[in-house]
């Protein structure tokens, strides 16, 4: 039973649970006791002296479980062992009320001195400390019935109590080693998982990019006019290698992977009032998105391109989110420039509460996506697997002659209403 934990903490965890219990019936086992020879104390005024050891000994019961040191534990088996003995020898010093050593009355502070052994860190100390309170409270009180006119017979109950936490304590020491023996499997199937999100991640980057970048400007080239390449080809060609060599295959995968340490309330607060103190007019950050870069590259290859909408929207996303949309954006418009006939687009970018929707939609020749070639990755890896990577979705409306809109719906910082 590794309740979820950490092996380390297993451990620590199910014996404190343990001995949270075990003190608990100890202290129902000295209340019961106070109450009930209290009530007898009426009639019996001899036996107000075991309400003040039973008292004793559930305070030091308490200072016990407060602070659970082994000083403490001496003390309550101390202090439990003589208040075993006033108890007995005074409750059983009225014969005519109490006619037996083994009635149930006569058990209750036994029981609750047997109980100091589930505070045991383990299994064989816990053995332990209740076998060594067992003994001393059977022997307290068996000196305590040879002074009294009492015959002494077996105590069954503290016998049964006994048998009962050290069967508990056995069985949990066996199933914590179990659990031990399991917890580095546990760990290395954790491990095994967090990798291969991670390496699906930067496969998932590394396809897209490849398809942004190499697959794109080798589609453009084909499609180039023989002689000297265009201006706005060039641009982009450069662009691709600037990108090409400045991105970290291995570390550009930002915070979506959820791996690296995550910021604390105290930080975020902090990046937050510093967002707030450098934070764009809405004009500028249109400027500054990545959709906008990605319309003006596309515009340079003479694609026409209307912006409709609320472009103020963009500046709710995050610098990851920013860059992933621009780039799901460009290869929607590229798909326009390669494959609808036509040389217009419309962009259409709208938000709500929670999300920011933009509608990429062409009058062009359309398609069938269940069709469409499996080697095709624009869609699926460039469109569809980034935006879904960040949380959002993708839906594709398009048949043969009647064009195609695709509508990118993404995660973005709260609206304030």
């Amino acid at each position: 039973m590794s309740l979820g934990l950490p092996g380390h903490l297993v451990q620590l965890t199910l014996a404190r649970a343990l001995a949270r219990a075990a003190h608990w019936f100890a202290l129902t086992c000295l209340m019961a006791g106070a109450v009930s020879v209290s009530i007898l104390s009426l009639s019996s005024p001899e036996l107000w002296i075991t309400v003040v050891v039973v008292v004793a000994m559930g305070a030091l019961l308490v200072l016990f479980t407060r602070h659970r040191r082994i000083g403490f534990a001496v003390a309550y088996l101390l202090v439990g062992t003589l208040s075993v003995y006033i108890f007995t020898v005074t409750v059983l010093g009225v014969p005519d009320v109490f006619p037996a050593s083994n009635m149930f009355l006569v058990a209750l502070p036994k029981m609750a001195l047997v109980m100091v052994g589930g505070a045991g860190s383990t299994a064989l100390a816990g053995v332990l400390w209740s076998t060594a309170a067992f003994l001393l409270a059977e022997s307290a009180a068996f000196l305590a019935i040879l002074g009294t006119e009492v015959p002494y017979r077996p105590d069954l109950f503290t016998l049964s109590t006994y048998v009962v936490l050290v069967g508990v304590i056995v069985l949990a020491g066996i199933d914590r080693r179990a659990s031990n023996a399991a917890q580095p499997a546990i760990h290395r199937a954790v491990q095994d998982g967090a990798n291969r999100q991670l390496r699906d991640a930067l496969d998932t980057r590394a396809i897209a990019l490849l398809n942004d970048t190499t697959v794109a400007q080798l589609v453009a080239l084909s499609l180039a006019e023989p002689g000297a390449l265009s201006p706005g080809l060039q641009t982009s060609l450069r662009d691709t290698l600037s990108t090409l060599h400045d991105t970290n295959w291995l570390t550009d995968i930002d915070a979506r992977s959820n791996t690296g340490p995550q910021p604390t309330l105290a930080e975020k607060a902090q990046t937050e009032t510093a967002q707030a103190q450098t934070e764009q007019p809405p004009s500028q950050a249109w400027l500054s998105s990545a959709v906008h870069t990605a319309i003006e590259r596309c515009s340079e290859r003479g694609l026409k391109i209307e912006v409709t909408g609320d472009r103020d929207a963009l500046a709710r996303l995050d610098a990851g989110s920013d860059r992933d949309v621009g780039l799901a954006v460009q290869q929607c418009l590229v798909n326009v420039i390669l494959h609808s006939g036509i040389a217009s687009a419309e962009v259409a970018i709208e938000q709500d509460l929670t999300t920011i929707s933009l509608l990429i939609t062409d009058a062009g020749r359309g398609f069938t996506e269940s069709e469409s070639a499996s080697d095709r990755l624009g869609l699926r890896q460039s469109v569809r697997r980034r935006i879904e990577q960040l949380g959002g979705s993708v839906l594709i409306w398009s048949r043969p002659g009647a064009g195609t809109s695709v509508r990118l719906t993404v995660p973005a910082a709260q609206k304030n209403a």
